[in-house]
């Protein structure tokens, strides 16, 4: 019995360990995805958003021509995945649909990230897509 509780006291104390690492840190802005600071990418950095840029300074010309420019392929994508998702919904569905499906949706990502604007990455390095 006394095996049984120390393994169990163990098994807690690694378990709380393991998410405390998980989670990180919390201290400057480092942490779960809601944080602020720079670990807060789900808010941005200022808490705009992702689409209001670092420190709110709103969308640059570059991306605000590259969402022009791709708005109809975009809605297109977007009409494409809500058809992917009906048709693997049902109970049993067409594997053929699927694959067809699958194949257009990749062509429209790729259509679109060959529109996309080149960028610095986040740590200064190379430049890429920022899409």
């Amino acid at each position: 019995m006394r095996r049984l509780l120390v393994g169990l006291a163990i098994a807690g104390i690694l378990s709380a360990g393991t998410i405390a690492v998980a989670s990180g840190p919390g201290f400057y802005g480092y942490g779960p995805m809601m944080g602020s600071g720079y670990g807060g990418h789900m808010m941005g950095w200022s808490g705009g958003g992702p689409m209001m840029g670092w420190y709110g300074r709103g969308v640059s010309a570059a991306d605000e021509k590259f969402l022009d420019e791709t708005a109809d392929l975009r809605q297109e994508l977007n009409t494409k995945r809500f058809e992917y998702f009906e048709a693997a919904r049902k109970s049993e569905p067409n594997t053929e649909t699927l694959a067809t499906l699958e194949k257009e949706i990749t062509d429209l990502q790729d259509k679109i990230y060959a529109k996309a604007p080149e960028a610095p990455t986040p740590y200064g390095g190379p430049y890429g897509r920022c899409w």
